[in-house]
Formats: structure tokens, C-alpha cells, sequence
């Protein structure tokens, strides 16, 4: 609130231009007065990343689970995590735009791997962060690699699953508003930003 009442008695005193920008109170009732082109653009948005958000747990929770069962698997598969960390996934959003068009795949994939990364290095973690004893004992009775999965890895996994997820769930609206600012969108949070951005529409 102190934010917010600073930047508006700054605008009025320092007398600066609208579009350099604007009083806090021209914002919110411009929101105000367009409420209904928020919502469905915001809603456009909240459905890419929510399918993305959970397109990358599901994906993070298979290959996080091979990487747990084989030192193998996690060798060959760390290489490519941190390729895909380390590259800015705003660049892939014109690749995904060839391979599946105007569609809402570029934007939700976007989203989806702007999650995976946290999703991926928490499951491992809590993969194994299971008791050994507990392990070595469901072995002696002789639990299936599922039944262990099942009952003792994945429940010990939750926590951190959860832990990523609250972090995720920014990271998938992040991804689906930057795939919609480059994917080619009509419209969509991203979309209505750079609509705006062109057309100088600073309260937008």
C-alpha cells in the first residue's frame, strides 16, 4: 500500500507523462472498466499453464523415477537437464511454433518446461530420500520394485513434490504468458501484453 500511494503522489508531484507512467489509480480503473477482457484472456492463460503445470509433474515423476532406479538412466538423462536449464526457453517457443502451428501447444509446452526442472530435481530428491531399513526390509519380504515405489518412495516424495509444485505453479504462468508473447497467440495474457506494448496502451 506504502508502494502504491509513493508511486502515485510521485506521478502527480513530479508531474510525469502518462506514458512513461501512469498513476497507480488509472491502472486499477482501467482493470475496473475491462473487467470481462481480463477474465477471458486471463482464463486463456490460467488453462495453458494449468495443462502445463501438470504435463510437467507427470513428465518430471516418470523420468525422475528411471533416474532413481538406474545410475544408468540418471547419467544419460543429467546431460539433457542441464541443456535445458541452462537455455532460455523463450527461444524454443518459435521451434514449437513450427512443429505444432498456431495451436495451443507451443504456449502449454512452454509452460510445461518452464516447470519441469524444478519438478524433475525434487522428485529425485525425495525418491531417495527414503529409510534404508524400511527399504532393506520390504526386500526380506520380498515387495516388488512397484510395491516399494508405491508405498515407500513415492509417499516419501510428496513433500518435496509439493514444496516444487508451489513454485511451479508461477513458473507454468510464466512460461504460458512468454509462449503467447512469442507463439503466434490471438489471445491470452502474452498476446494482449504485446498488443498493447505496440499500441502504447501503458495501463494495459
Amino acid at each position: 500500500a506504502v508502494f502504491f500511494v509513493v508511486w502515485e503522489l510521485y506521478v502527480r508531484i513530479a508531474d510525469v507523462r502518462p506514458l512513461t507512467l501512469p498513476l497507480p489509480s488509472d491502472v486499477l480503473r482501467h482493470v475496473v472498466e475491462n473487467l470481462d477482457f481480463y477474465w477471458e484472456n486471463g482464463l486463456v492463460t490460467f488453462q495453458e499453464a494449468f495443462i502445463g503445470f501438470w504435463l510437467a509433474f507427470g513428465a518430471a515423476v516418470v523420468v525422475a523415477t528411471a533416474m532413481a532406479h538406474s545410475r544408468f538412466v540418471e547419467r544419460a538423462t543429467m546431460p539433457v537437464i542441464v541443456l535445458v536449464q541452462s537455455t532460455p526457453v523463450a527461444v524454443l517457443v518459435p521451434v514449437f511454433l513450427l512443429w505444432f502451428g498456431f495451436s495451443p501447444w507451443p504456449k502449454i509446452l512452454t509452460a510445461a518446461l518452464f516447470a519441469w526442472i524444478p519438478f524433475v530435481a525434487n522428485a529425485l530428491t525425495g525418491l531417495r530420500s527414503i529409510d534404508p531399513e524400511t527399504e532393506e526390509l520390504m526386500r526380506s519380504v520380498d515387495a516388488s520394485r512397484w510395491e516399494i515405489f508405491w508405498k515407500l518412495r513415492f509417499p516419501s516424495s510428496l513433500p518435496y513434490l509439493f514444496s516444487a509444485g508451489r513454485i511451479c505453479v508461477g513458473l507454468a504462468l510464466v512460461g504460458a504468458v512468454i509462449g503467447e508473447f512469442y507463439g503466434g497467440s490471438t489471445e491470452g495474457r502474452g498476446y494482449q501484453l504485446r498488443s498493447a506494448q505496440s499500441r502504447l496502451v501503458v495501463d494495459q
